[in-house]
């Protein structure tokens, strides 16, 4: 049994940045700031943790935790209505390889992503994809994007699915989506298809580096590798 985890924004779509817009608004009617993650370097990064950089520097006397929960309720509110009037584009090889491999035996397919869990079904609702996708791990249950694989495996335990770390496939465009997969022992699949390329993605020595999943035979290959290794043992 295999276990397909995949990022969201630059690995399976762009919102053309309805996320960020939708967090500005949200800021705004928080706390009273506009244009509060200017500067923020978002890529790979949770939405908690994102939130943290912004509060830190605009606010104070409001508790970490009082805060996120207020912005959240907030940000809940505006994202669905931002993404309705935006441009959601899945990325090359979208949907045709979530079809390929929701048909393959044996294999799971879930989210593994930096945002709300509210927020990754509103963005794969919006590009009509959130079928193939049987639950995952997201922002909100660590701020530590590294933290987030037993999430994900504990979600599908409950679902009486029972997947390991090693046998635990992660696919992303950023070097933190590599990083995550290390800290537990899964297998790192990077695609150039978000602000990173191939060149930024090799040296955090993923398990495959693809520049998109447009040609999706190389995934093939690297899963029944995957699961020869797996039954040779």
């Amino acid at each position: 049994m295999t276990l397909v985890l995949f990022d969201i924004d630059g690995t399976l779509l762009s919102t053309q940045n309805a996320g960020t817009v939708a967090m500005d608004h949200a800021f705004h009617e928080c706390f009273g700031i506009a244009g509060a993650f200017e500067g923020i370097n978002m890529a790979g990064c949770t939405d908690p943790w994102i939130f943290r950089q912004a509060f830190e520097k605009h606010t104070a006397g409001v508790p970490f935790a009082e805060g996120l929960a207020r912005f959240d309720v907030a940000y809940r509110r505006r994202l669905p209505g931002v993404l309705a009037n935006a441009k959601v584009v899945l990325k090359p090889g979208l949907p045709a390889v979530l079809e390929t491999l929701f048909t393959r035996p044996g294999l799971g397919l879930g989210l593994l992503t930096g945002n709300f869990e509210h927020g990754a079904w509103a963005k794969v609702r919006a590009a009509g994809i959130e079928r193939f996708f049987e639950t995952g791990a997201y922002g909100s249950d660590n701020e530590d994007r590294n933290a987030l694989v037993p999430h994900a495996l504990r979600r599908f335990r409950e679902k009486g699915r029972h997947f390991s770390a090693e046998r635990t496939v992660i696919i992303g465009d950023t070097p933190k989506d590599i990083a995550c997969a290390r800290a537990h022992g899964a297998k790192a699949i990077a695609v150039a298809t978000g602000g990173h390329r191939l060149d930024d993605l090799k040296p955090c020595a993923p398990d495959l580096a693809l520049p998109s999943l447009a040609n999706p035979q190389p995934l093939l290959d690297f899963l029944d590798r995957l699961a020869a290794e797996a039954t040779a043992v």
